[in-house]
């Protein structure tokens, strides 16, 4: 089980630009640890794997299951700069609505 969490902490941490000493340092751990974590040397306690996950700010489920469907973080930057502007799912589904009908009108 260690390897399959090593490898999506190594792919999220590489993904949101986290050096192995940011990550650690965040998290409260030691770098060599991180590293052991990473490499499939060292097996993390779920208190560790916690740690870990509220930094990359991801669910705990995620590190644990590699067969997750991943977002691509482009979006997920999108979905929190509309967030923050205070554009809600509803106005979301408003646009993609109005975006699909159009479409289908100008195929006609």
């Amino acid at each position: 089980m260690s390897g399959k969490i090593g490898k999506q902490i190594k792919r999220l941490r590489l993904t949101q630009g986290l050096s192995l000493t940011k990550l650690a340092n965040r998290a409260g751990i030691s770098k060599g640890y991180l590293s052991s974590i990473e490499s499939h040397k060292a097996n993390p306690s779920a208190h560790m794997i916690q740690k870990i996950a509220k930094v990359l700010e991801v669910p705990v489920e995620q590190l644990l299951n590699t067969q997750m469907e991943i977002l691509d973080p482009e979006w997920v930057d999108l979905f929190k700069q509309a967030k923050k502007l205070g554009i809600d799912k509803e106005d979301i589904r408003t646009f993609l609505t109005y975006e699909t009908w159009k479409s289908l009108k100008e195929e006609v």
